[in-house]
């Protein structure tokens, strides 16, 4: 492992892991949009049961590396000492509502464009664009706005819960106990739920993608951790990713691939590996304009959004929680919120009364 430069154990290690959550995601058809709907409607099974098992996972897999001593998750986004609540909530809720309109997240549209769906490829296009723009472009504007309406400084103080619950000694330990209680509460669940339909592919999807995020941890700190360029470690999320990876197919010659880039490369190829394996490559289309136009506004949403929520499901909803950064729950509480409130609206204000805007899937 030593003959090989931190680069290469880099990409090599986000193309693996990107490859392994779009072959599981295809498979299992992970979606935290689904997990939302199945609670809402009462009939909790394959995908809460997934995300009951994915979350603490990843939280306690995380913080067990931390406490070892093996990261160090100090000088991530997540924990800065400013508590950016405006831009959370707004951003979560946005994305939330985003990903009910088009049936499926970011990365839920990244597995299913891989295996021919051009709604998806739709919604990735859009997403991504949108995402760029809000990064670096003219939807710049309306971001730092919001972000600078409503902050919270914490002094010298990261925004992590255990930290801010307790003190500099006793926040590892405090950790690894709020990690414990999250695993058994979401034991609990998954034991509630292992009867139902499906619930048994969920469990083994949650755990296999919760492990994917420490996993993720360890390439960006430690495998692919270079002591002459340092970089701030990253681990799985796709909405700034997918911006990113527009942005290189564009700008090839005057660009590097990164983690997040190749990440979503790894997924796509899964994704679609896992399709051609299953024989489920099928193209599908739009039904009318109004489809497309919910597809479009959905994708411009999420892209929006995610980077003002600083991640998509996967990205705040594991990959920051997996931190215990504050901001991250407030993000994740806002996406779901966002996507009961889009369920809401799709299924009661809606409803069926104009098949131009929510059409037959």
């Amino acid at each position: 492992m030593d003959s090989f430069e931190p680069r290469f154990l880099l990409l090599a290690g986000a193309l693996g892991i990107g490859f392994l959550y779009g072959t599981i995601a295809r498979a299992s058809g992970f979606c935290l949009r689904s997990a939302v709907i199945e609670v809402i409607d009462r009939r909790p099974a394959r995908q809460a049961a997934a995300w009951a098992v994915a979350l603490p996972v990843a939280v306690l897999s995380t913080q067990v590396l931390g406490y070892l001593g093996i990261i160090d998750l100090s000088n991530t986004m997540y924990l800065t000492p400013t508590v950016m609540w405006l831009s959370l909530i707004v951003g979560g809720l946005l994305f939330g509502f985003g990903m009910v309109i088009t049936r499926g997240c970011g990365g839920r549209h990244l597995v299913l464009a891989a295996g021919g769906n051009l709604r998806s490829w739709v919604v990735i296009t859009v997403l991504g664009l949108t995402a760029y723009m809000t990064l670096r472009g003219i939807l710049a504007l309306p971001r730092t706005w919001i972000e600078s309406a409503g902050s919270v400084s914490l002094g010298e103080t990261a925004q992590s819960i255990p930290l801010l619950l307790t003190d500099e000694a006793g926040a590892a330990t405090a950790a690894l106990v709020i990690a414990g209680l999250m695993v058994l509460t979401g034991g609990f669940a998954a034991w509630r739920l292992a009867r139902r339909p499906g619930a048994l592919g969920g469990i083994a999807a949650g755990l296999a993608v919760g492990l994917l995020i420490p996993a993720s941890w360890y390439v960006t700190g430690v495998l692919g951790f270079d002591e002459f360029e340092p970089a701030p470690m990253v681990s799985l999320t796709f909405t700034a990713p997918m911006g990113n990876a527009l942005q290189f197919l564009m700008t090839y010659t005057g660009s590097a691939a990164d983690f997040g880039i190749t990440a979503v490369a790894g997924v796509l190829a899964g994704a679609f590996a896992w399709a051609v394996a299953s024989r489920s490559l099928k193209a599908e289309g739009f039904d009318t304009p109004g489809h497309l136009a919910r597809y479009a506004l959905g994708g411009a949403l999420m892209g929006f959004g995610g980077v003002l929520a600083l991640g998509c499901t996967v990205g705040a909803g594991l990959t920051g929680m997996s931190t215990l950064s504050l901001g991250s729950l407030i993000a994740l509480a806002s996406i779901v919120s966002g996507g009961a409130i889009g369920h809401f609206v799709k299924t009661r204000v809606v409803g069926g009364r104009s098949p131009a805007i929510v059409p037959a899937e």
